[in-house]
């Protein structure tokens, strides 16, 4: 035997269904827009002894080293530290 459920007062439901997807967006889009920060890049081009630390080291800002060196890395794909001559990096702006 099944029970059958039936609505007793259809505009409180559907008051209360409005209000809580009313909720789920304001959250999804709050997050949405206070999430997005676009980076900014700088891009210079290594010159004859030029080492992934001393150029974190010159663009960090006030950031950890150790951090900048690993968004230098990830920005550029880099698997190790090695850089070489004449090649381009995309160092974020410490901000």
């Amino acid at each position: 035997m099944k029970k059958k459920y039936t609505l007793k007062n259809k505009k409180r439901f559907f008051t209360f269904l409005f209000l809580i997807l009313g909720i789920m967006i304001t959250f999804v889009f709050a997050d949405i827009s206070y999430g997005i920060k676009k980076k900014e890049y700088k891009l210079i081009e290594i010159k004859y002894g030029d080492t992934l630390w001393d150029i974190a080291d010159r663009y960090r800002g006030s950031i950890e080293i150790r951090k900048f060196l690993y968004e230098i890395k990830k920005a550029n794909s880099l698997d190790s530290s090695e850089i070489y001559t004449g090649d381009t990096l995309k160092i974020p702006v410490a901000g």
